[in-house]
């Protein structure tokens, strides 16, 4: 399986994106987090905040990278347009003891 791009919009759910987040890294041990947008971007850095401390509490140490990508989107669901993303990239693995 690739790497899972989540996607999370100014209208997003805090707590169901942090979930989705932990629930992917959990299993892959990475995950890429879209955004675009101020509101969007506010968003995923209180999912990301809420994410890193469900996997603190697990027992993970984690990796956390944020970065310009561009992206495709639809404008009015008719014509493709390029746009600038941050995408956040988050790495995890259960610690040694």
């Amino acid at each position: 399986m690739g790497i899972q791009v989540l996607k999370v919009a100014g209208e997003s759910n805090i707590n169901a994106a942090a979930e989705a987040i932990v629930e992917y890294v959990v299993a892959n041990g990475i995950v890429h987090i879209d955004c675009i947008g101020i509101k969007a971007a506010y968003m995923t850095v209180k999912a990301l905040v809420q994410a890193t401390e469900m996997l603190v509490n697990k027992g993970y140490r984690f990796n956390l990278r944020p970065y310009y990508v561009k992206v495709r989107t639809k404008d009015n669901n008719v014509q493709s347009v390029v746009k600038t993303a941050i995408r956040w990239t988050l790495i995890a693995k259960e610690k040694s003891i």
